[in-house]
């Protein structure tokens, strides 16, 4: 426990026992300010101190008849970015305008009147002024369900700060920018505007085709369809025949159409499931592939044939069935014959940050099958969270599985992210081991393979934290070897850090031998989980972004590396862990994985893969920005023997911007923005060849990228090792199902393109032809899916996000046009109260302002 929570630990013990002495406040005193203060959160600017800081203004208004009392009373916040950087985090704090900043940990600020702080009167407004750490340009960035309470006290969450309307807009350009150029500088000029409706006309240069192109996504490889001859499947005398190796894939087919399961075949309207060797041809060369099929709709016999390579073939097969298939059951003639190009197509879901039932895992899935990806990244736990209930290890959920107002941290994890002060809200919940399995079973019969991620060595506050609870609770009952078998901090370690999320206690120690204790029980408990279902195949440690200083001056350590002053220290010890944690999954014959930082020695090298027992160790690629260098991991990896998921974060990270505006959702470190078109002209096979822009929005040259001769560039000499691509979905600002689609979909349907179907203008080495080709793709694939796959998305409940409209207006004239073709553009010229649809040209009828949105 830090020097600062001890502090305000002993204010909430003392304050339970003496309530009425603190500073006169009331529970009516703190109910009355959090319905009655009026809060309002402004950027000023983020361009007065280049990439540095950034200056906010807080407006506090007292709506209510009484005063706002001048001390007794503390306003807790979830902020991203380090508040004061100059002079925080320190346990001492620092007063602006009257109020005093505790920095706490993670994003949790405590705000509190200072000595020379004033009651605030009724109607009167008192304003605070500080300054935050690099940027802030989006209203996403500001976390809502601010508290306030005082020891001893019911905490309230203000009700202003509910939702976002709190946030001031961002309507200048030193607000939406996050850093400009500065005298005698050669910062980076940050070259985003919020789009306009010209703009957004100029960037949707696609022919708009007035029909879907084409009958299936992700694109098959041989595919052709006559629309002349037909079946119809509405006559409800149609039957599904199979092996009995095909039940699930026959049962989930009766699910889908109107048809019933036998094993006799009848002479015609049947639809034939079976699983026969399927050849294929991919670069030139005829050959068997896992999970290949074909599908023949014969018309003339009344027949339909799904043959897969195996039974997660023929389910592939169904889907394409299901593509073709027209709402009242109507299938064109048709003959596909078609494989997947990566064996690995996954999609991340973080449930630590926010959690989410398994109902919305359930529906990720229906989607997952429908575009043919077939792994699930399984993010369970992270500083904010421990989502999965292990027998034997209760707090692990009991205490990380919930956010609420506990300073010391024993009953549950602070409130972060703007999770609230009550365990009621997305901050708080887990899946029990019933659970679990059916989302496992869920998964097993849509043919999806479920990784479970526990991350380790660092992003582990909550872990850390229940692990002490249970430690705390086993001592009290003098069960002393009990308590300490599962310790996982070092008490001798006296090292300071912050982690990239400004934690400073978020690091298991791996010198510790009760480590592997702790470790070794997961994985065996996991193990159990999967076996009558889905036998676990891949564990994902996560390793990721363990903050530098960490383990420094553990004791242990310097007992286990004994070179721990070198610079490398953290490196090594790590690398020891990496290396302890690959012996025991080997031992269990399970596949290791990380993110690519976590099999890192330093910069770009990577650890001794032949050091590590497993079979396969799978490297997730996502660290790309491209001017830090670090893009070339991926191919230097997978030339090392890791088998290597492209996951590259300006590209596949679904919790980023779709444009670069204020009102978008999203965090935004890697890329500004991220939309459905910038993910299907993803290469991952050409992975230089993404770099257009530095983050900044500055075109990146090749120099930049691959140094003056080149060597950074390091060429892939083992696609084999390309295990395949996923996209990723982290939570930090997504607290809704609702919003959860939003922000996947339609993003999902390109990343299924690209991990399904390899384009022609990929490999393509002339980039003016190359972009070319992409652009003709590109038509292809938004009509499809403006005419075609959103229409499916609406059957099936998604709630994608609809792109807004381009236009320009000239001579009376209102042309308009979509990123996605086929989708209805309205426009009204009364505010709103009524709308018109639009044709490609529309003459007004009057000179006022128009309003555009898209259907």
């Amino acid at each position: 426990m830090n020097f600062n929570a001890r502090i305000l630990l002993l204010a909430t013990c003392c304050a339970n026992i003496f309530p009425a002495l603190v500073a006169g406040i009331t529970q009516e005193t703190i109910d009355q300010i959090a319905t009655n203060m009026d809060i309002k959160h402004d950027i000023l600017s983020n361009l007065d101190d280049g990439l540095r800081t950034f200056q906010v203004q807080l407006t506090i208004t007292n709506r209510g008849k009484t005063a706002i009392p001048k001390d007794g009373w503390v306003i807790y916040i979830c902020y991203i970015r380090m508040i004061e950087p100059n002079y925080l985090p320190n346990p001492k704090g620092v007063v602006r305008d009257g109020i005093k900043i505790t920095h706490l940990q993670g994003c949790t600020f405590a705000l509190e009147p200072a000595s020379t702080f004033e009651a605030i009167q009724p109607n009167g407004v008192k304003k605070i002024k500080f300054l935050g750490e690099n940027w802030i340009v989006s209203k996403t960035d500001i976390m809502p369900n601010w508290y306030v309470t005082a020891p001893g006290l019911t905490p309230r969450t203000i009700v202003s700060t509910v939702g976002n309307s709190f946030v001031g807009d961002f309507d200048k350009v030193e607000k939406w920018k996050r850093y400009d150029f500065k005298e005698n500088s050669s910062e980076l000029h940050d070259k985003y505007d919020p789009y306009t409706t010209k703009f957004r006309y100029a960037i949707n240069d696609i022919k708009d085709l007035g029909k879907s192109p084409s009958y299936v996504i992700p694109t098959p490889l041989e595919i052709n369809v006559d629309e002349s001859k037909t079946i119809c499947l509405g006559t409800r005398d149609w039957v599904v025949i199979y092996p009995d190796v095909l039940l699930n894939e026959a049962n989930y087919l009766t699910k889908k159409l109107p048809v019933t399961k036998t094993k006799q075949k009848p002479l015609n309207r049947y639809i034939e499931l079976d699983i026969k060797p399927v050849k294929v041809t991919i670069n030139g060369k005829l050959q068997e592939k896992a999970e290949a099929y074909t599908l023949e709709v014969v018309p003339g016999k009344e027949y339909i044939k799904i043959t897969g390579q195996d039974a997660a073939g023929v389910f592939y097969g169904i889907q394409s069935l299901m593509s073709l298939t027209s709402d009242n059951y109507i299938i064109p003639k048709s003959n596909i014959t078609d494989a997947p190009r990566f064996a690995y197509r996954g999609m991340e879901f973080d449930v630590a940050r926010n959690f989410f039932g398994k109902e919305t895992v359930f529906k990720l899935f229906d989607m997952m099958a429908i575009y043919k990806l077939n792994r699930f990244h399984f993010h369970l736990t992270d500083d904010e969270g421990w989502r999965l209930k292990f027998e034997g290890l209760e707090e692990l959920t009991k205490v990380g599985g919930h956010r609420c107002h506990d300073l010391d941290e024993t009953n549950c994890i602070m409130p972060q992210l703007g999770s609230g002060p009550t365990t009621i809200g997305s901050g708080s919940g887990f899946y029990t081991k019933e659970d679990y399995q059916e989302i496992l079973q869920y998964a097993k019969e849509r043919h999806i393979q479920v990784i479970p991620e526990i991350d380790m060595p660092g992003h582990s506050h909550a872990l850390n934290k229940a692990m002490q609870s249970r430690y705390n609770k086993l001592v009290q009952n003098g069960q002393m070897n009990d308590a300490k078998r599962y310790v996982l901090v070092d008490p001798d370690d006296t090292s300071q850090y912050k982690s990239i999320q400004m934690y400073t206690d978020n690091a298991i120690n791996p010198c510790l031998e009760s480590t592997y204790n702790f470790i070794e029980k997961i994985v065996k408990t996991l193990i159990e989980y999967h076996e009558t279902i889905m036998p676990l195949q891949v564990y994902h440690f996560g390793g990721d972004e363990v903050a530098k200083g960490t383990w420094q001056n553990s004791t242990a350590c310097k007992k286990v590396v004994h070179n721990s002053s070198n610079p490398h220290g953290k490196e090594l010890v790590k690398e020891y862990f990496v290396r302890r944690l690959s012996n025991i999954t080997a031992t269990y014959g399970i596949n290791l994985a990380a993110w690519e930082d976590g099999v890192m020695k330093s910069g770009t090298e990577p650890y001794n893969i032949s050091a590590l027992k497993n079979d396969k160790i799978f490297a997730y690629a996502w660290d790309n920005v491209w001017e830090w260098g670090y893009s070339n991991r991926a191919y230097k990896l997978a030339n090392d023997g890791f088998k290597i998921v492209m996951s590259q974060a300006t590209h596949l990270y679904f919790d980023h911007p779709y444009e670069p505006d204020p009102e978008e959702p999203g965090y935004y470190w890697a890329t500004r923005f991220t939309d459905t078109r910038k993910t299907f002209g993803f290469m991952p096979e050409n992975i230089y060849g993404n770099a257009k822009v530095a983050r900044s929005g500055e075109p990146i040259t090749k120099e930049q990228l691959c140094g003056k001769e080149g060597k950074t560039c390091v060429k892939l000499k083992k696609f084999e090792n390309l295990a395949g691509m996923q996209g990723h979905l982290w939570s930090e600002t997504v607290r809704t199902p609702e919003r959860f689609e939003f922000m996947v979909f339609p993003r999902l349907l390109a990343l299924s393109e690209r991990a399904w179907h390899r384009a022609p203008w990929e490999l393509e080495e002339d980039k003016k032809k190359r972009e070319e080709m992409r652009k003709q793709d590109w038509e292809r694939f938004a009509n499809t899916i403006g005419y075609r796959e959103m229409k499916r998305l609406d059957q099936l409940g998604i709630r994608y996000r609809v792109p807004p409209p381009g236009a320009i207006y000239s001579d009376d004239q209102l042309t308009v046009n979509v990123a996605f073709p086929g989708l209805t553009l309205q426009y009204s010229e009364n505010g709103g109260k009524t709308w018109c649809d639009v044709k490609s040209t529309t003459k007004s009828t009057t000179d006022g302002e128009f309003l555009l949105r898209t259907r």
